[in-house]
This record gives structure tokens, sequence and C-alpha cells, in this order.
């Protein structure tokens, strides 16, 4: 990974070009210098990307892309997207996407409320495909465990197992979520880990990823689960509202006093090869 920006330096830059968004450095080191991640740009403006590639064919994702306001409308932003373009062209890329990049992602998308992002991003070719959706918690919700079933913060292994064998494509975000003392596990009597769930494991004060063995749900205990996520993000942040990210199961979130709070567009732009 090269970069031009150090997570303290791009802090600043977004502090000025996204200030509602509240984005840390640890947050942008985490989303943004993580492995294969490449950040390019000065205190005028700057982007973060990544490439993967997938049995020969490569991927890449916009994670971030920042412009001060009173250095918009000279071709900052556009440059920036130009010159991955031109990288991605030469590494045999065919498509570079806005968000969306599991397991370490800044945004599910574009926010629909950004119309000047959204703007931008067609205007340079890109096609929406997709969206995403943001909900809001009171960080006040509290459930009980059913019967027989403890949550406790997670320090050994039994979250891992449990995504591993269910839901491996959140392994990553579990383990870095126990490394930080953010993940959660509930376990049966018998010491099974049931279900698991993580906060701050990308953006501070977001809640995600969270599952339920597919065998044990409806039962209570997801909602214990989350209610332990939201006490311990009050405790540790002081906040009065956690932002759950990238919500799939919205009638579970809503049964526990969820919102939708932001949406997301989700683009692709396609690329010719040389």
């Amino acid at each position: 990974m090269s970069a031009d920006l150090t997570p303290d330096e791009l802090a600043a830059l977004c502090a000025s070009a996204l200030p509602s968004e509240g984005l840390t450095a640890a947050d942008l080191e985490t989303c943004c210098f993580g492995p294969g991640a490449e950040v390019l740009g000065d205190g005028d403006g700057a982007i973060a990307w990544l490439r993967r590639d997938f049995g020969g064919v490569g991927v890449a994702w916009i994670l971030l892309a920042a412009v001060p306001p009173e250095r918009r409308r000279r071709g900052v932003g556009r440059a920036l997207v130009d010159e991955v373009a031109t990288r991605c062209r030469a590494a045999g890329v065919r498509e570079i996407h806005t968000g969306n990049a599991a397991p370490r992602y800044v945004w599910p998308g574009v926010d629909l409320a950004q119309t000047a992002a959204l703007a931008f991003f067609q205007d340079l070719g890109f096609e929406a495909y997709d969206h995403g959706l943001n909900m809001a918690l009171p960080t006040t919700y509290r459930a009980a465990p059913p019967p027989g079933i403890t949550v406790e913060r997670e320090t050994g292994d039994g979250a891992i197992e449990l995504a591993r064998r269910e839901f491996p494509n959140w392994e990553d975000e579990i383990t870095r979520g126990i490394e930080r003392g953010t993940t959660f596990a509930a376990r049966d009597a018998s010491g099974e880990t049931i279900a698991f769930g993580a906060h701050s494991v990308n953006r501070h004060t977001w809640i995600g990823p969270m599952a339920t063995d597919p065998h044990r749900r409806h039962g209570g205990t997801g909602h214990a689960i989350l209610a332990a996520l939201a006490e311990d993000i009050a405790t540790s942040f002081g906040v009065p509202v956690a932002e759950i990210a990238w919500v799939a199961p919205v009638p579970f979130y809503a049964k526990a006093g969820a919102v939708a709070h932001r949406a997301f567009r989700v683009h692709r732009l396609r690329i010719d090869p040389v």
C-alpha cells in the first residue's frame, strides 16, 4: 500500500469536506489503509480505493473521495477518479464500484442525501445498480436474554467459530471486534455460542455485523445481543444513538425501535480493457 496522506491528515481533510460524518483517524486507518488499499491526494482532495482479484478478474472499489468545499468545481475530484481508473485499466480491472467494499468499508454506497456526490459519479459514467440502508437505534435500548442464555463480551473463539461455520463473510469483522473488545456473544446452558454481534469494527458507534445461528433464531437472543451492543456504545462513547450499518432484516431492528436513517446508492463504472 502507498499513501500520500496519513490517517490523521485524511481525518483533517474529512473534517472539512465531510464534517457531519465524524470520521476519526482510527476509522479511516481501518477502512482506507487496510490490506490492498491505497490513498491518493493531498490537502486539496483525496481518494481511497481498493483492488481485488477474483479468479483472474480484477474489481476495484472507491472507498472514500473527499474534496474541501473551497476546492470543489475545479476538477480535483474528477482528476482523482481518473487516476484510479487509469491505474485500474493498467492492472486489468474491469469494474470500479462505489462503497460496499466489505469487510472494510466507510459506507455501504453513496449517501442519497449527498446530491452533489450522486451527480458527480453519474457525470463520470457510473451507473447505479443497488442500494443500502443504515438504521438508527437509541443506545437506551435494553432487552434481557432468554432463559438459559448468557450474553457476554467475547474473549474466546466461539463467535469466530460460529461465523466461520455459518457466516464466513463476517469472520474478519468479528475477529477484529474481539481484538478491540467490541464483539459480544450469546451462549446456551451448554456453553455453545449461538449468536454474535459487534460494534465499532470499521467506524466507531456503528453496529454490525450481527447474526444468530440459523437453527436458534426467533427466541429473543438477537435482541439481547443488540441491547448489549447499545449499552456498550453508550458507556464507551456517550452517544444517544448508534448507527446500524448495511441493514438487511429491517423488521428485526424495527422491533427494537430502530428507524431508517440513511439510504445509499451503489454504482459501478465498467472499464474497457487496454
